[in-house]
Parts: C-alpha cells; structure tokens; sequence
C-alpha cells in the first residue's frame, strides 16, 4: 500500500522501485494505491477510497491472497487518506495476514503534527506486526517517543539506484536553462520549508559578499516544484509556495537572483542529465528523516554538500562537505572549500556499496522481514489474531 506511478510521489517511486527487484528475485507483488489514478499499471489491484477499502478492493486483494502486506507510509504521501489508511491496517490487524509497515518521515511527521502526529503513528504502530525505518535516528523515535517495543522495529536503509534512462543531456539542459559554462550546485526535489532552500541562497550572499568571482561563475539548480496538495494539507502546500517565494525576494535582496536557476518539475527523462551536469548536490535541510536525493547522487557518483540534519548526519558521517543545519555562513565556506578542491574531488563521491545501501541488498533485508512475519503468524493460532 502505497502512492504509485503515476502519480508524482517519492515514495511512490521508492515503492516501484523496490517491488521490481522483489519480483526480479522471485516474489509476487501488488500494490494498493493511495489513490485512483488514469492510466496506473497492471501491478495496481486498485486504490483506497475516502473511507477505507471498498468492495472491489477487497475482493481484488482476496483473490490475490497476500502471504505479507507491506504499507509505506508517511503523511505527505497519503495525505487525506490518511485516515482510510488506518482504518484499513485495523481491519488487517485482525485478518491471517500480517503487516509490515515502512515509516519514511516518523520525525519529521511527529514532530510537526505534535501530539496528533503521535497518536497517529502509535495507530499504525499498533495495527503493524513489525516496523521498518531507514535511519537510528528514526529508530529512537519510534521506540522513544513512539514506545514501540525495539523488537518490533528494523533499521533498513535507503537504497541507492539510478531514476529512469535518460532522454536528453546536460548540454541540452544547460542551453534549455541559460545557464552556459557555469559551474553548477543541484537542489534537487520537492520544495519544502525544511529543506533550508533559504539558508542556501543566505551562503550564496555570504559568498558575493566575501568575494564576488566566486558566485560569479557559479549557479545553483533548483530542479523541483512544491508539492501538490488536497484536503487540510492543502496548508502545507500553501505554506511551502510562500517559502519559495520569499527564497525568490531574499534572493533578489541578496543580489543572487541571477545565480538561481529555478526548473519546475524534472521530467524522468531529465533526471539523470542534472545529475551528470552538477559538480556536487546541496542538500541545506534544515530537517530531515533521510534523503532519496542523497541516495540518487550517491548511485550517480556525485559529491553532496548537506548539513547535518537528522539522519544526514548519518549518511555523511566523516564527510568533509557538511555543515550545522541553519548555518548559512559555514554552509558557504563548505562550500567555497568544495569549489576551490577543483579536479581533486573523486575521492569524495560515493559508492552504492558504501553504507549497503544497494538495491538488491535493500530488497533481500525487506525479503526477510517478510519471512520473518509470516512465520511468526502461521505460529499463532486463530484466537491470536
């Protein structure tokens, strides 16, 4: 249970992703959409509704008689389903089937829905026979805050795979862009208050302050949109475009307007082509549970400067490249330290192997999960359920 292509998610993608490498090694796997989209592939049995499962549903995943059902959740991506969700996993609670549920954002969601968001997660948590989280620091939530028993939750990384074959290049982005010879900084993905777009274009001004050639030749790629919402989450949309908007003011006060490049939505087919043109990606989140875009430079080879928010102080442990989250003056020497390496930067990038972060190596720990569950549930007898 998941969003799903097509329909523009990150977890939708992490989802197809993952269910592809299961079926390569020899797993049947369908998908419970969040919701009903045109044109969704075979794999999708069907969506839930605004109050749950429907009968069609039902009758769809009965046929297709699961051994495991694997929901991956967070708030954003289910949005006003949210609800239908839980009430779902209840009913599942109590049916032969066990259920695995991934939490992609545990902090970050908790922390900004408060004591709603935990009640929240301790209802999936309840209906869930064993947790996944990809970072520790998602892990002390979830069995601190959360109080969910530590055997009932496994950290399971992120995993590393390169986006969709490419369908143009990077000199055909750049000519598309404007953007020349420039060296070029990648913010890649959703735009979102947490992501510390601001701070970035705060360090982007230290550095014309300090010394002028060094933005001068020098663009930052804001490939990405903010992200649609529906219902009461329409706030968070509303509050996300503001953000970018006032990023495009203090821009223009800071006198690096025309060091910003901003793409609004990246086609698939684009993907790979920012990535092959951006000497490094900039990840300035001010929060963060973990980072698909993280994962996508590290597949890519391609060096990241981040702060140390949540779980990125994980993911680039010992790297040279970090700074404190809100830091916008020590993002800019990271920075300015990052481009003066010039050629001496191969050392830095990453492996898909680094952190077993490899799809294969994801997909198998998830595998085992599932074994583990179902041979816990055919142990108990029907008076467990």
């Amino acid at each position: 249970m998941s969003p799903y292509p097509p329909a523009r998610d990150g977890i939708g993608t992490y989802t197809e992703t993952l269910g592809g490498a299961l079926r390569a090694a020899g797993h049947e796997v369908a998908v419970v959409a969040a919701r009903a989209e045109p044109g969704a592939p075979p794999e999708v049995l069907g969506a839930l509704g605004p109050g749950g499962a429907g009968p069609a549903l039902r009758a769809a995943v009965a046929e297709f008689k699961p051994d495991v059902v694997h929901a991956q959740f967070a708030v954003p991506a289910f949005g006003t389903r949210t609800p239908a969700l839980a009430r779902w996993l209840g009913e599942l609670a109590r049916a032969p089937v066990p259920v695995v549920t991934t939490l992609h954002e545990a902090s970050r969601d908790t922390a900004l829905l408060r004591g709603p968001g935990r009640a929240l997660y301790r209802r999936i948590a309840a209906h869930s026979d064993r947790l996944v989280v990809h970072t520790r620091g998602a892990l002390e939530t979830v069995t601190g805050p959360l109080g969910v028993p530590a055997g009932r939750v496994q950290v399971i990384p992120h995993f590393s795979t390169p986006p969709p074959a490419a369908a143009t290049t990077a000199a055909e982005l750049r000519d598309r862009f404007g953007l020349g010879a420039d060296r070029l900084l990648l913010a890649f993905g959703f735009v979102h208050v947490d992501k510390g777009l601001d701070d970035l274009v705060r360090a982007l001004s230290v550095l014309r302050r300090d010394d002028p050639a060094v933005p001068a030749g020098l663009r930052v790629v804001v490939a990405g949109t903010v992200r649609p919402r529906s219902g009461p989450f329409k706030y968070f949309e509303l509050r996300d475009r503001a953000h970018l908007a006032r990023v495009r003011r203090l821009a223009a006060r800071g006198g690096v307007a025309d060091r910003l490049a901003f793409t609004g939505f990246v086609p698939d087919g684009d993907i790979a082509a920012w990535f092959e043109a951006a000497e490094a990606v900039v990840l300035p989140y001010r929060k963060a549970e973990q980072s698909g875009v993280a994962n996508l430079a590290r597949a890519y080879g391609v060096p990241v400067i981040a702060t140390t928010a949540g779980g990125l102080a994980e993911l680039f442990a010992g790297s040279p490249w970090t700074a404190p989250p809100r830091s916008p003056a020590e993002l800019a020497a990271v920075i300015r330290r990052f481009l003066a390496k010039k050629g001496d930067i191969s050392a830095y990038s990453w492996s898909v192997d680094d952190q077993g972060t490899g799809l294969d190596e994801v997909a198998a720990a998830t595998a085992d999960v599932y074994r583990a569950v179902h041979r816990h549930d055919q142990e108990r007898t029907p008076d467990d359920h």
